[in-house]
């Protein structure tokens, strides 16, 4: 197993080489900090010595030169070679020592893996859910739900990272949806960081993989097959942001999603949680469900949420469709016009794109797996 966890590290490494040009200089500090932090085992709230994290950055850029043009390795695990693609061959073999191996396509199209330990597997709606514990080895994107085909993946280590990010944001002026979520689950803002704190946040993330399932299975239901080749032709980066909020605001809308589970299940906590994460693009192209949850606020209306799903769905279906129309032409500039004029149609002041400093060109290869939010 040591050998086979070295080939992922390898494969990890050449895509974080290829790719780390696409971060913000912020963006990019962030994901060695939790990067950092996955790989010696130590919790998010943990402090780090500012002298091994500057190591161990030194470590990893050094191995980054040598990698950035190099390929990707097969995956040796009992004698046999597999793809680093081959998720469900590689994990027949991985489940039975206790592990999960997963592979995508994450945002930018950067290849992106991880081995983690198993807490559970189960078949949902003809879908294998695999939820995951300590992850042993993964690359700088993380997505806390991943769908590839016919398998799920709810990633805790990566979700109780982002919670408790979203835990140290808490202000009182940064409205009250996130504040009402972590009140739901137990968790008050300021409170100590102890072993109490550690076993609310692991039962909030727990919870909340429900809510991201319900948007894996809504995303798979929702799927069209222009979408994976859609994205390669995107041409910049806002256009992606865009393209993805539209795709999983089609599926958190849908009939099958987590939007309708949470109004018919009442569950206040998930509800503060899904308007206190809409960033970007989610959060400019829906403003009906900040608005229901300020009425929900007042009155408990469940309805008024109810009526923002349906609302949101219809507009996101229309914008797919329009997003479709333009697709099957030869000319992929006359495509990217059509899409940067829709996105037009919507004020920006709101979206706060990405400041990258440009270091590479977008890939264009087909990406045949999907990501997940």
């Amino acid at each position: 197993m040591d050998a086979f966890q070295e080939d992922i590290k390898f494969n990890c490494d050449v895509s974080d080489a290829r790719y780390w040009g696409y971060f913000s200089i912020c963006g990019l500090l962030m994901r060695y900090r939790d990067l950092f932090r996955s790989e010696m085992g130590i919790e998010p709230w943990s402090p780090i010595l500012r002298e091994e994290i500057a190591a161990w950055i030194g470590r990893k850029e050094s191995r980054w030169t040598d990698l950035e043009g190099g390929d990707l390795r097969g995956l040796t695990l009992k004698g046999i070679t597999y793809s680093p693609f081959d998720v469900d061959g590689i994990n027949k073999v991985a489940r039975r020592d206790g592990y999960i191996y997963g592979a995508g396509y994450g945002m930018y199209l950067k290849p992106t893996f991880f081995l983690a330990r198993v807490r559970s597997i189960a078949e949902v709606e003809g879908h294998a859910v695999h939820t995951t514990d300590r992850e042993l080895v993964r690359d700088l994107f993380t997505a806390p739900a991943m769908l590839q085909e016919s398998s799920i993946f709810l990633r805790l280590e990566p979700l109780k990272a982002l919670l408790w990010d979203k835990f140290t944001e808490l202000k009182p002026d940064c409205g009250p949806a996130l504040s009402n979520a972590f009140r739901a689950y137990g968790i008050t803002p300021g409170q100590s960081i102890d072993s109490g704190f550690a076993r609310q946040l692991e039962h909030m993330a727990l919870a909340y993989s429900g809510v991201l399932l319900r948007h894996e299975l809504a995303e798979s239901k929702e799927a069209v097959p222009q979408w994976k080749e859609l994205l390669t032709q995107a041409g910049d980066r806002k256009t992606e942001h865009f393209l993805r909020a539209v795709k999983d605001l089609v599926a958190d809308t849908s009939d099958a999603g987590p939007l309708r589970r949470i109004v018919e299940t009442r569950d206040a906590g998930a509800l503060g949680l899904s308007v206190g994460l809409l960033d970007g693009f989610r959060r400019l192209l829906f403003p009906e469900l900040r608005e229901s949850y300020g009425r929900f606020m007042q009155d408990g209306s469940w309805e008024a949420v109810e009526e923002a799903r349906r609302t949101g769905r219809a507009r996101f279906l229309e914008i797919r469709r329009k997003v479709l129309d333009l697709f099957p032409v030869d000319d992929h500039d006359s495509f990217r016009r059509g899409i940067g004029e829709m996105m037009h149609e919507f004020d920006q002041a709101p979206f706060r794109a990405p400041a990258i400093p440009m270091t590479k060109t977008l890939s264009t290869g087909t990406a045949n797996e999907n990501y997940g939010t």
